[in-house]
């Protein structure tokens, strides 16, 4: 190779995932509630009433709950010993400007009011079996982020680049934007990008 073409080689790169951090707007629990009952049909109106017990609570806290799944019992035959379950989340809002003591009230005044629906389900007759999961932190609207990290890219390009310029080529944005999250202060963002960075080597 000459050292003219040494000089002009341009270095390829895959690009990884764009990302970035924001401040979850939204706290979610998944909600299991179970009943045995002799026949399916006799559990439906027990877990209808279960939920509405609990949409009746919600709106002091100012959080909603939405039914995700019905499962029948599982176990052929009698069913003294296979439950039908419900399951929902309750979606609690996180005002952006909360400060972390502020968002930590709330959660607390969520599990209390669960766990007093606990014990009141279990006073019943055939007994509920409520339970719930830690929440789960997230931003409502990922997609949101999207134009700024789509920047987040175009940034690294130039400060990678220096004097010369970085050429991005082929790119692609079509995933959706994803979210994992950190806590109760943050959500890692990230958007695959689908293309490929060159950038001369002298």
């Amino acid at each position: 190779m000459s050292l003219k073409s040494m000089s002009d080689h341009r270095a390829q790169t895959r690009l990884p995932p764009l990302t970035l951090t924001a401040r979850p707007d939204q706290a979610r629990f998944h909600l299991q509630v179970e009943v045995t009952t002799d026949t399916a049909a006799a559990a439906v109106p027990l877990l209808h009433n279960a939920a509405q017990r609990l949409i009746q609570l919600l709106p002091q806290l100012g959080a909603t709950l939405a039914l995700t799944g019905f499962e029948l019992p599982r176990e052929s035959g009698k069913l003294s010993h296979a439950p039908t379950r419900l399951h929902a989340t309750l979606t609690l809002p996180l005002a952006p400007d909360a400060s972390f003591w502020d968002r930590a009230q709330r959660l607390a005044q969520v599990d209390d009011l669960l766990r007093a629906l606990v014990l009141e389900g279990r006073k019943q007759k055939p007994a509920l079996d409520v339970r719930h999961d830690l929440p789960v932190f997230a931003v409502a609207d990922p997609e949101a982020h999207r134009d700024a990290l789509v920047k987040r890219l175009h940034d690294r390009a130039r400060s990678l680049g220096g004097a010369e310029p970085v050429q991005l080529s082929e790119l692609r944005f079509d995933q959706a934007v994803a979210q994992h999250p950190l806590g109760i202060e943050a959500v890692e963002l990230s958007l695959p990008i689908e293309g490929s960075a060159a950038l001369t080597l002298r």
